[in-house]
């Protein structure tokens, strides 16, 4: 029989047992059952300075103005950006017309803009927006400012994209600011033959592949033109591609002023298709009653510039599928016209000194085909002088031409103009 343990070693084991299920228990409830601290109250006065202090801790957006550079915003963390410039035009034409319909003298403000442009988030996310407010800034039929609208996605070298309202990128007269052209304004083959602005979007590249010598551009619009819709089925799509053989280049407007050391020479080919156009010339005109026309566009051009010399020329096509549409309307049956028209420009520029400029140049359009007979052939030859005071930031211009056929209608055969810009 085994020998009995002793009545000490039982004590000693009992003590073992409760410290080792006693103490892990106690300390967890002491942990989890302790009462919360209650809160200390905050002083308001305390609060306010400590945020007072925080927000004079923080750096200030950063503001500049200057003259020819408008008024810059940025955010302290570089995330965003605003800037701000303005842009006038007053101008004085002169014409011959004895037209009793018409006034050969005018003193206008030809335009009259606010232009906002910038970043959000980071610098590949762009913005722009112009609004015009002069009378010839507006559609007569639709009196809205709004000209530009465009938001970009500029990360990538060989794709960046561009959706909203803006320039249909199509021949460069247009495409190019009025503000930085060598004469008071455009070409009439440009006005009769240009695809002005849309709602769309575009996806271009002015360095594809990164070879230096190539850009690109294609898009899809809406076919109505900028602040309009039709209400009628229709698209516009639009390629161009150009070829820079001696290098890619910023296009910094007709005038060489910053008399580039490297020629820079490019050459392009565009095409589009406005299908189902309710307007006089494909995306602005005149509004059809119920005609519905589409035109097909095409196009090329030519730039060089070197040490103050500018060269530039256009060649633009508009055709239509049909010369005519007609409906009877109660008991007449009514008829309305497309316009088919050809029509090229040539242009050549010199500056004399860094601040006086001269360019001449020759501009016609003429019908094809079956079309619109009140459109008949008109030719304009023309020459202008600029002073350019700061650069296009302030100039004044003075051009003459000669013009032919239904452009001579509102000033006559002989037109003289000069222009002051301001852009702030």
């Amino acid at each position: 029989m085994a020998a009995e343990m002793p009545k000490s070693q039982d004590k000693y084991l009992i003590f073992l047992l409760f410290l080792l299920l006693y103490l892990p228990v106690s300390k967890i409830h002491s942990q989890t059952d302790s009462p919360s601290p209650l809160p200390t109250k905050t002083d308001p006065k305390k609060t306010i300075v400590a945020k007072e202090e925080k927000l004079n801790s923080e750096k200030p957006a950063k503001v500049r103005m200057a003259f020819g550079k408008g008024l810059d915003f940025e955010s302290p963390d570089e995330d965003a950006s605003l800037n701000l410039r303005l842009r006038f035009q007053g101008r004085y034409t002169q014409g011959n017309s004895t037209n009793p319909d018409s006034d050969p003298t005018e003193l206008q403000l030809r335009r009259a803009r606010i232009a906002l442009r910038g970043y959000v988030m980071n610098k590949d996310w762009q913005y722009y927006m112009q609004l015009g407010f002069s009378d010839q800034d507006m559609e007569k039929d639709r009196p809205v400012p709004l000209r530009d609208a465009v938001l970009t996605y500029a990360k990538y070298r060989d794709f960046n994209i561009s959706g909203g309202q803006m320039k249909v990128p199509f021949n460069r007269e247009r495409v190019i600011s009025d503000g930085i052209q060598e004469f008071v304004d455009r070409t009439i083959s440009n006005g009769e033959l240009n695809l002005d602005r849309d709602v769309g979007a575009q996806v271009f590249s002015n360095n594809f592949l990164g070879l230096n010598h190539f850009g690109y551009n294609v898009g899809v619009f809406g076919g109505d033109g900028r602040n309009k819709t039709s209400g009628s089925p229709g698209v516009l799509s639009i390629a161009k591609l150009t070829y820079y053989p001696l290098g890619c280049y910023t296009d910094t407007g007709e005038p060489d002023l910053d008399y580039s050391t490297t020629p820079k020479l490019s050459f392009s080919v565009f095409g589009a298709k406005n299908v189902n156009s309710n307007r006089t010339l494909s995306t602005f005109g005149d509004t059809y009653d119920f005609a519905r026309f589409t035109y097909n566009h095409s196009g090329a051009e030519f730039v060089l510039k070197w040490q103050g010399f500018s060269l530039s020329g256009e060649y633009l096509v508009r055709d239509a599928d049909a010369p005519y549409r007609e409906k009877e309307i109660g008991s007449q049956l009514k008829r309305e016209y497309s316009r088919s028209a050809r029509g090229e420009m040539i242009q050549f520029g010199y500056l004399l000194t860094q601040k006086l400029g001269v360019a001449f140049r020759f501009s016609e359009y003429y019908p094809i085909a079956k079309t619109d007979p009140t459109l008949t052939y008109s030719r304009e030859r023309g020459i202008a002088f600029s002073y350019y005071i700061q650069d296009h930031n302030l100039k004044i211009q003075a051009d003459y031409s000669h013009q032919d056929g239904e452009v001579s209608q509102n000033y006559g055969s002989e037109q003289f103009r000069v222009q002051m810009q301001i852009y702030l």
